[in-house]
């Protein structure tokens, strides 16, 4: 005997949406939710230890979404939607001149190049441009950092340094249990360590590390010790 499961959901009429309104909602989110939540966030209750109800913020696909429906958006988030939207096209635009675009490079041009998006058909690239709006902050504050960057390295390798470092971004690596910190020195040069503490960008930072190799104009230091402001 064959048994069947019969679906009770309803079928869902699609909606087009204008990607102004698309970038516009993700901007909202993130302005909102102040970072990118892939999924709902949820609270732990301390006395009875289970997930307590509703998720204290939701992820940034759904407050778009109600965005969307609600109206919420302001003329302030379209005009960012836009901005952002500009300069990702811009900087994979570049990148294609150079070298082959990643598959997720390749999602995020498509997703760029689409004036109409179709829910729910496009949901997984209008997901992808919910991410985009932080990886957008990120990249500009990691510029605005690294604006007076001299070109060259610095030390030699296996050499044990003090130095002090301005980090621009941080990147946390799951397989690996550690941040991986884009940094540069007072002199201007840019570094790259491994550091399992969250270290606040774009505030100076004393550290000793080993230099491990140069790479183009970057400088890669390993064993990396915080000292605090006493040089402890």
């Amino acid at each position: 005997m064959y048994h069947f499961k019969v679906s009770n959901m309803k079928k869902i009429d699609p909606v087009a949406y204008d990607a102004t309104d698309i970038w516009g909602a993700a901007v909202y989110a993130q302005r909102i939710n102040g970072r990118y939540n892939k999924e709902d966030l949820w609270s732990i209750n301390p006395d009875t230890h289970e997930v307590e109800e509703p998720p204290h913020t939701l992820a940034n696909r759904t407050v778009a979404k109600k965005a969307l429906a609600d109206k919420l958006i302001s003329k302030a988030d379209f005009v960012k939607g836009i901005e952002i939207k500009l300069f990702l096209s811009g900087r994979l635009t570049l990148k294609t001149l150079t070298s082959k675009l990643t598959s997720f490079e390749q999602s995020l041009a498509k997703a760029l190049s689409m004036s109409e998006f179709i829910v729910p058909q496009d949901r997984m690239l209008i997901g992808l441009i919910n991410s985009q709006i932080q990886s957008y902050n990120r990249q500009i504050k990691e510029e605005a950092i690294t604006a007076d960057s001299v070109y060259g390295t610095y030390g030699k390798v296996k050499e044990r340094l003090d130095i002090e470092l301005i980090p621009s971004s941080r990147f946390w690596l799951t397989d690996w249990g550690t941040f991986c910190y884009n940094s540069i020195t007072l002199e201007g040069y840019k570094t790259s360590f491994f550091y399992k503490n969250e270290l606040e960008i774009g505030k100076a930072v004393k550290v000793s590390g080993t230099v491990k190799k140069h790479t183009n104009d970057t400088t890669t230091i390993n064993r990396v010790k915080v000292k605090d402001q006493n040089g402890k």
